[in-house]
C-alpha cells in the first residue's frame, strides 16, 4: 500500500508544483502576466506527464534502467485481439457522439458542429490522424502509462478491479482541480463536479476493458486518446463561459454505460468464481 500512496503523491506533486505559479493569480498573490499566459499551455502539458513521471521514478527505484525497459515493453505490447481495438475506438467515439446528438435533438442545448477553428481549411479527415497522434503523446493519452500501465494492477490486487478503477478515476479527476483556478484555462468553462463524474465513470469503463483485453495498456491508451479526440469531433460543450448542459449529458452518458458495464462485469466475475 505504501507504494500505491507514494505513486499518487508523486503524480500530484509533479503536476501541482508546475501549475501552482499559474494558480496564485486566482488568489490575488500577483497578476497573470503576459509571460505566464504564454507559458500556460506548456505548463499544463508538462503537468499532464505526472502519472508517467511517477511511474518511471518508482520503476527506476525498484529495478533501474532494466526495469524501465521492461515497463515500456509491457506497456507497448500491441499483440492484442483485434476486437479490442475496435471496441476501444467505437466505445470512445459512440458515447460522445450520443451525448452530442441527444443534447441537440432534445433541445437541451444547441451544441456547435465542431470545436476545430473555423479558419482551418484543411478537411477534418486529414487533420484527425496527426491530431490523434498528438493526443496519444501530449494530449492526455500519455497519462495511461501511469493510470493503467503502472498503478491499476497493484491497486486492483488490493481492492478489486471495480473499486480500483473507480478510485483511479476520482483521483485522476481531482488531480486536474488546480486547472479550474487558473484564469483563462479552458477547464473552468465546465463544472468540476461533472468532470469528476466523467473521469470516475470513464475510468471504470477503461479499467474493465483493460482487464478484458488481457491487461493491455495500449487499449487504455486508445480509449483515453480517442475519447479526447471525440470531443472536438462531436462537441459536448462550448469553449466559453456559458451554461454547459451538454457536458452534463456527456458525464451522465458515461456514467450510465459504466453502470451497465460494471454490473455485467461484476456478475461475470461472480460466475467465474462460482465455477472455480
Amino acid at each position: 500500500m505504501k507504494k500505491i500512496v507514494l505513486y499518487f503523491a508523486l503524480t500530484y506533486l509533479w503536476a501541482w508544483i508546475i501549475w501552482i505559479p499559474f494558480v496564485l493569480p486566482y488568489f490575488g498573490v500577483y497578476e497573470m502576466t503576459e509571460t505566464l499566459e504564454g507559458l500556460l499551455m506548456v505548463a499544463v502539458m508538462l503537468g499532464a506527464f505526472g502519472p508517467l513521471v511517477a511511474a518511471l521514478i518508482l520503476t527506476y527505484k525498484d529495478g533501474g534502467k532494466k526495469a524501465i525497459k521492461q515497463f515500456f515493453k509491457k506497456c507497448l505490447n500491441f499483440k492484442i485481439a483485434p476486437v479490442f481495438y475496435v471496441i476501444a475506438i467505437i466505445t470512445a467515439l459512440a458515447i460522445t457522439a450520443f451525448a452530442h446528438y441527444f443534447t441537440n435533438l432534445l433541445g437541451i442545448d444547441n451544441l456547435p458542429n465542431t470545436l476545430l477553428p473555423e479558419d482551418i481549411t484543411i478537411p477534418i479527415y486529414v487533420l484527425v490522424l496527426p491530431y490523434l497522434l498528438m493526443l496519444f503523446i501530449l494530449g492526455g493519452g500519455q497519462e495511461e502509462f501511469g493510470w493503467r500501465g503502472y498503478i491499476q494492477d497493484p491497486l486492483q490486487d488490493k481492492i478489486g478491479i471495480i473499486k480500483a478503477s473507480l478510485l483511479i478515476g476520482f483521483l485522476w479527476g481531482f488531480w486536474h482541480a488546480p486547472l479550474w483556478l487558473i484564469p483563462g484555462e479552458g477547464h473552468s468553462y465546465y463544472s468540476l463536479a461533472a468532470f469528476l463524474l466523467y473521469t470516475t465513470s470513464w475510468s471504470l469503463i477503461i479499467g474493465i476493458i483493460y482487464n478484458l483485453s488481457g491487461k493491455k495498456m495500449v487499449i487504455a491508451w486508445i480509449l483515453h486518446a480517442v475519447s479526447n479526440l471525440s470531443v472536438p469531433l462531436f462537441p459536448v460543450l462550448f469553449l466559453e463561459d456559458v451554461p454547459q448542459p451538454g457536458y452534463w449529458v456527456w458525464a451522465i452518458s458515461n456514467t450510465v454505460v459504466a453502470l451497465i458495464l460494471g454490473i455485467w462485469f461484476y456478475n461475470r466475475q461472480k460466475k467465474t468464481l462460482s465455477i472455480t
